[in-house]
């Protein structure tokens, strides 16, 4: 089975929970204004508006309401890598797919592709207006980028994220205690609402090791307008292209290490 026929079969497996589950559509499109609320209300209890603007280099709603689409973007695509074995163990269908002829590799390389619909979709119903509210015809442009960025962040992790998984299944154990450790401190190494600029040194190293950070981090500074210009953003996107290309291969042996050990201890029905 190629990699276009597992797309596919992923692209419609994907469309059909949308269409079978449209309430949990419909609570994805509204959570980055939730986010953006619910982050506005505690900021505006420790400074004012004016305050961020001076720090940050743009307005408050503008700014939340693209890093909560960027995190629901970025995070919504990979997390299906991180919980689809966990997924298939639960609902015992495991068996069938370790036991089926597809590469594991370009499986999991097709999971995030037909997630991007999802992004189009939040995007356009929560970055679109808001920034057209904002900054007018020019918001437009300034969606589109953003939207587009977006989904190049989410493909950029899947090789990182492919890192992370197999080592977690590789290891064993309660898999599902540990991706709830480590997915809270992705999102804020990632710097959607705190941009990486202002982040303590340590916490940037960490936060560089981490491709869609960087593409994050371009975002940020496109609506900020600060002195960076097209070459640093296109730098900061080469970077994120390179460190994603450099986790692939380690990603892709893990994962064939975790169907191998699988393979070899059997799974239970």
């Amino acid at each position: 089975m190629g990699f276009i026929e597992i797309l596919y079969a992923e692209t419609r497996f994907v469309w059909a929970g949308l269409l079978r589950r449209k309430s949990a559509l419909f609570t994805a499109l509204l959570y980055p204004y939730i986010l953006t609320a619910f982050v506005i209300l505690v900021g505006s209890t420790m400074g004012s508006p004016q305050l961020f603007v001076v720090r940050v280099g743009i307005e408050p709603v503008p700014f939340f309401i693209v890093s909560s689409f960027m995190l629901m973007s970025i995070m919504g695509v990979v997390d299906d890598i991180f919980w689809k074995p966990l997924f298939d163990e639960f609902m015992g269908t495991l068996p069938y797919v370790i036991a089926s002829p597809v590469d594991r590799v370009l499986y999991f390389v097709a999971l995030p592709l037909p997630r991007l619909i999802i992004v189009l979709f939040i995007g356009l119903s929560s970055v679109l207006p808001v920034m057209i509210m904002y900054y007018g015809v020019a918001g437009v442009y300034e969606a589109v980028v953003v939207m587009l960025l977006a989904g190049f962040g989410a493909l950029v992790f899947a090789t990182l994220a492919m890192c992370i998984t197999g080592a977690l299944y590789i290891a064993g154990g309660e898999t599902w205690r540990s991706l709830n450790v480590i997915r809270p401190l992705l999102m804020v190494l990632l710097g959607v609402f705190y941009p990486r600029w202002l982040m303590p040194l340590t916490a940037q190293y960490l936060s560089w090791a981490l491709p869609p950070s960087h593409v994050v981090e371009a975002v940020h500074r496109m609506l900020a307008e600060t002195t960076g210009n097209a070459v640093q953003y296109f730098v900061l996107l080469g970077v994120a292209t390179a460190l994603a290309i450099l986790y692939a291969p380690i990603g892709s042996t893990s994962i064939r290490a975790w169907e191998r050990k699988k393979l070899r201890e059997g799974i239970s029905v």
